[in-house]
Formats: structure tokens, sequence, C-alpha cells
């Protein structure tokens, strides 16, 4: 997979503030990368450095052409700047019709009048929009506004696409309906795309690629499911709302072992990290298995007595929070919940594998 642009050594600052530093990060060509982060990590500042909009305060970007940001005149801006799309959580309507609103870049960019109304036609139909061709664009809903929005900037045809919180204002059909639109016309047509978002959940279902961003600062890149299971830092494993991110000390070793001190309990994980090291352990509720009590937990080396705290329904699936001799939520189907009589007060045995267990450094923050 090649790589459409990549950054090297970003930073910038307001004042004395520093927003973002991103030492290096590489956008690949042909795939929808999420960039998720907390209110004010410096996303937006990220987006608007790489669309030309913000000059930064040190760092370089090398584009598709080759070209450099330190190096760029004016003429290579604008070429850059054509051939990428942004955007925004407002869709931004000009006071015109929809069809003008989607022929305008094209106007600008003096495509023949046959070209601008071939492409509005085929793009009024992409998106199912047929029918309000001929409205006001400002009469529109929220979620057509954006569906229009997108429309604007996909027939330029852009090499990339950016995308800043565009479904933050939208109710949820809404940015059900938008995203799948997002994923079908990017994929049909190869646009790469740079997404961002602070809510990890929104963007998961067609990100091929998560970035997450902390106080300015690229933690962790890499395929979903691997940031996921495999956070890098506990500030990862926190923004990505990891339920049990259990803070303990390695108290040995044994081989390739770890053993754990979490509360009053022992806890075994597969880590290279010595013993006396403070560290968070992340378990994932979907790999705590309840058995009844004193029934053996197979082939996972940790074994504790659970007592069930609380019990909630999380729609298909239940959550449950027990004391292990220290708070452990497992996640079980409702099926489970009824035939193995789980409700608060009862008990049980949680069996985890030392496989299933993350460990990582203590850094006394998250």
């Amino acid at each position: 997979m090649s790589d459409l642009l990549s950054v090297e050594g970003l930073h910038q600052s307001y004042g004395e503030r520093c927003v973002l530093r991103v030492d290096g990060f590489r956008l690949q060509e042909g795939r929808i990368t999420a960039l998720v982060g907390p209110n004010g990590a410096g996303k937006s500042t990220f987006l608007r450095v790489i669309n030309l909009l913000e000059k930064p305060a040190g760092g370089e970007i090398v584009y598709w052409d080759g070209s450099r940001l330190s190096s760029l005149g004016r003429r290579d801006r604008r070429k850059l700047s054509r051939e990428m799309a942004m955007i925004f959580q407002d869709p931004l309507p000009f006071r015109r019709t929809v069809r003008e609103n989607l022929a305008y870049g094209l106007k600008v960019r003096r495509l023949s009048r046959a070209e601008r109304e071939a492409r509005v036609e085929e793009m009024l139909h992409r998106l199912d929009l047929l029918e309000y061709a001929e409205r006001a664009a400002h009469t529109l809903s929220g979620g057509e506004a954006q569906k229009m929005a997108l429309g604007r900037a996909m027939i330029l045809r852009p090499r990339l696409l950016l995308l800043d919180e565009p479904l933050s204002n939208l109710d949820l059909p809404s940015r059900r309906e938008l995203l799948r639109l997002i994923s079908e016309l990017v994929r049909e047509d190869g646009v790469t795309v740079l997404y961002v978002s602070h809510d990890y959940h929104e963007v998961l279902e067609i990100a091929d690629v998560l970035a997450v961003l902390v106080d300015g600062e690229l933690l962790q890149v890499g395929e979903p499911g691997e940031v996921f299971a495999r956070p890098r830092s506990e500030q990862v494993a926190s923004f990505l709302g990891s339920e049990n991110l259990l803070e303990g000390v390695i108290e040995r070793r044994v081989e390739e072992m770890g053993v754990i001190r979490v509360g009053r309990a022992e806890l075994e994980a597969v880590c290279d990290l010595p013993a006396g090291s403070r560290v968070k352990v992340l378990v994932h509720p979907e790999e705590v298995v309840l058995l009844p009590p004193g029934e053996g937990a197979g082939s996972a080396r940790n074994s504790l007595a659970a007592r069930v705290m609380e019990v909630r329904d999380m729609g298909s699936l239940v959550r449950v929070t027990m004391d292990c001799g220290f708070p452990l939520v497992a996640h079980v189907t409702r099926a489970s919940r009824e035939i193995m009589g789980i409700r608060p007060g009862s008990e049980f045995t949680a069996a985890l594998k030392a496989t299933s267990l993350h460990v990582m450094p203590f850094s006394g923050r998250s």
C-alpha cells in the first residue's frame, strides 16, 4: 500500500501554547483513516495544515506529487488545493438551489456547461437528492444539507477528502445514512480519506486505519482491531473507553509471564516488563468468562472468585460488574444471564487467559 502523503516533525503553536506535535505520520492511499481524540486534541488543526489553510510553526509534509510543504510556491499550493476537498461540521450551503450548490465548484474550475450538468446529474442520483435538486439549499434538513456538502466535495473528484466532524450535528439515522454514503462514494471513486472525530464509535465501521491524537500528540496508528486490542499506552486505552483498566505492580516473573498484584488478587499475564514495574492491565470485558463457583477454568491461567455487584442491560449484551479483589466488568449475552442466574449478590468464578491481558507501563496519567 503506497502513501498519499507523509508528515515529518510537524508542530504548531498558538502563542506560547503548542497544540500539535506529530513526529511521523503516513496517510495510505485509497484507505479511510480515522483520526480520533478528545476535544481540543489538535485534530482540526492537523487537517487545516494538511489542507494548506494554516501554516505550521515547523515540520514537513510531503505530498503525492513529491512537493514539500516547506517549499511550496503559489502555483504549487493552488494545484494541490484543487486536489483536496474538505467537509466541516456545518455544511455551509450557498443561498442557491441544491443543483447550483453542486455545480458551484465545477463552475469555478471552468468546466464546460455540458460537463457540469452531467456531473451534477450523476451526483444527484448517487446521493438520492434528485427530488431536492431545485430546492433552496438553506431549507434542507441537517442530514440532507450534509449529504449535499458531501456531493459538493466529491463532485470535484478529489484525490484527498478531509472530514472534520461531519456528523456531530446530526441525529442517529442521519449519521448512519451519511456514513454509508461516505464509505460507498469514496471506495467507488478510490478517494483517500482522513476523517476527524472525537467519537471513535462513529467511524469504526468504515475506518481502515485508526490514529489516536491526545494533547496534540499522535500516540498510536494501526488497524482499528489492533489498536483496541493492544493500545500502546494507558492514555490510548482510556480514550478508547476500556472498561477494565487496572493498576498493579509486577511482583515477580515466571519465564515469559509476569505475576501482577492487582488489589487483593494476583494475575498472570504475558509481558516483558521487569519485576517491580508499576503497570496498567487492560482486560476487555468480552475476554472475561464466567463459570459456576469451583468449576475449573480450563486453559485460563487466572481463576478468580467473583461476587456480582451490578447487572445492566446493553441491548443484546449484559454488563456485569463484579468484585474480584478489584472491580472487574464482563459482557455476557442475555441468554447467559438467564441460564446462569446472574444477579447482584450471586457468586461465580471469573476466568482470564494470560494472553488476553494486555500490560502497559504505568504513566501516572490517563
